[in-house]
């Protein structure tokens, strides 16, 4: 394994799929089209979980939600399961993590807003003192609390009184939309450059590194900074995928979810005018730009000291955002495309330049794909992903016939799980004689829902199978079997 094989995974919060500059015209994303020429883009890469947690566990695990036990928000990753810094940790890696990590709670039990204590969130482990393995953190979260906070407290305290006070909100301020006043360099996506940054030139360059930079944005509030907001204010933006009329077909506790918004996690209905939306639109593709800048000061970085040359990326997103498709916002107990596509791009060698494919990727699909990139042949026990390297080399065109996408909020009576195929999609309920199926060839909108169309009963029975193989399949591995009677 060469030492100088280091490793930068980026990832962002709730950045839909098609929200690149290299797919979507709309958006201003130079840093990362750069990205997308020097690698390879996986264009069908899906979530684990359409919210936050349990698919950041399932980046760092390499196991599904439903395995690594913390499936839904607001339920902490066991201190027990092996993350990919443990496996780095163990081939000579320092690791070091930067913004947003979610592996705990945000909040105290009771979804009420009040942050959890600090010290309790983001401490280390008791078996060995690491943040899930990270040798150093440096953790902000959605509500902002910790290390970013005390830093602007300290640099302009009357800043950090407006952004514990109402976010920095503007006077004109419409739900979840604003063009905040907050200085670009006292924003929380500045300060997880500024503090990745800071990692890359205080590491020794010959030991190998592992950098997280995490994040918080374009998560909801849309609120970027003005001068972001202002690249966007004449740009041409489409409109949302279907309406809230896509409410009828669906299950009954979606259209209940559609009416009341009560299911954790968002997903919440909306009745904003096209003006509004065309705004929200706008900022949350002017957050997504002032993160490509900030991903640009981090990639000089790496240049600087001279740790670029074997330096393998990964960009990619927990999970996506609605964004105003079939009349719905945010995120939650939803499968739509816009929410559980995800961007995807792997640079570095033995990566193909400049490719597009469309081989099916999910989140558990990193750990071991980075293992194989750096050298390690025999993939640690447990985790459940498929390395993705051979397609990412060119070597075979895929190694996945199906994608899988669970919500569980079983506290509430909800078990989801979705099935993505080449061409169609699966949606199945727990305890529930409906579901969804959607023939994405002739409804590449997922507008109708086919699931109890006789002229489909053939194709769903054969998803069903399909279905019910994976989960056998997907069971946890471990413990190891070891007896030998």
């Amino acid at each position: 394994m060469s030492k100088k094989k280091h490793i930068w995974l980026i990832t962002t919060d709730q950045m839909r799929g098609d929200a690149l500059g290299c797919e979507n015209p709309s958006v201003i994303t130079p840093h990362l089209d750069a990205l997308a020429e020097e690698g390879t883009v996986f264009k069908r890469a899906y979530c684990a979980s359409p919210v936050c947690t349990p698919s950041r566990a399932s980046i760092f695990t390499g196991r599904y939600p439903h395995v690594h036990g913390a499936w839904n928000i607001g339920v902490s990753l066991n201190e027990e399961e092996l993350t990919l810094c443990d496996h780095l940790k163990s081939f000579g890696y320092r690791t070091a993590g930067v913004g947003k990590m979610h592996f705990r709670q945000q909040l105290k039990t009771g979804f009420v807003h009040e942050a959890e204590e600090v010290s309790v969130r983001d401490r280390g482990r008791e078996r060995d003192g690491t943040y899930y393995g990270f040798d150093e953190h440096h953790i902000t979260e959605d509500n902002m609390m910790g290390e970013y906070l005390d830093d602007v407290a300290e640099r302009a305290p009357e800043a950090a009184d407006r952004l514990k006070k109402d976010l920095y909100r503007s006077e004109d301020a419409a739900g979840d939309v604003w063009e905040s006043e907050l200085a670009p360099e006292l924003h929380q996506t500045r300060w997880i450059a500024d503090r990745s940054i800071r990692v890359i030139e205080e590491h020794c360059s010959d030991e190998p590194l592992f950098l997280w930079s995490s994040f918080v944005d374009p998560h909801h509030p849309f609120n970027p900074p003005q001068a972001y907001a202002k690249l966007y204010e004449y740009a041409d933006i489409p409109g949302p995928t279907g309406d809230d009329s896509d409410i009828e077909g669906r299950p009954e506790h979606l259209r209940l979810q559609k009416r009341k918004g009560y299911w954790p996690g968002g997903g919440e209905a909306h009745s904003w005018n096209s003006e509004h939306m065309t705004r929200l639109v706008r900022n949350y593709y002017a957050m997504i730009t002032f993160i490509d800048e900030e991903i640009g000061r981090i990639r000089n970085a790496w240049k600087e000291k001279g740790m670029d040359d074997e330096l393998l990326i990964v960009f990619t997103s927990d999970h996506g955002e609605l964004l105003g498709d079939h009349g719905l916002l945010y995120k939650g107990p939803w499968f739509y495309e816009g929410l559980t596509r995800i961007p995807m791009i792997l640079r570095g060698p033995g990566i193909r330049k400049g490719a597009v494919t469309d081989a099916l990727m999910e989140h558990v699909d990193i750990v071991p794909t980075l293992l194989e990139l750096i050298g390690i042949e025999t993939v640690p026990a447990g985790i459940q992903g498929i390395s993705q390297r051979s397609v990412a080399s060119g070597d075979t065109v895929r190694v996945r016939e199906s994608a899988m996408t669970s919500y569980d909020a079983h506290d509430r009576g909800v078990h989801a799980k979705c099935l993505r195929m080449d061409r169609y999609k699966l949606v199945i309920f727990a305890d529930e004689a409906y579901g969804e199926l959607f023939d994405l060839e002739s409804d590449p909108g997922e507008r109708v829902n086919r699931f109890l169309d006789p002229a489909y009963r053939e194709i769903k029975q054969q998803l069903m199978e399909m279905f019910i193989q994976r989960l056998m399949r997907d069971q946890d591995p471990l413990p190891v079997r070891q007896a030998f009677w």
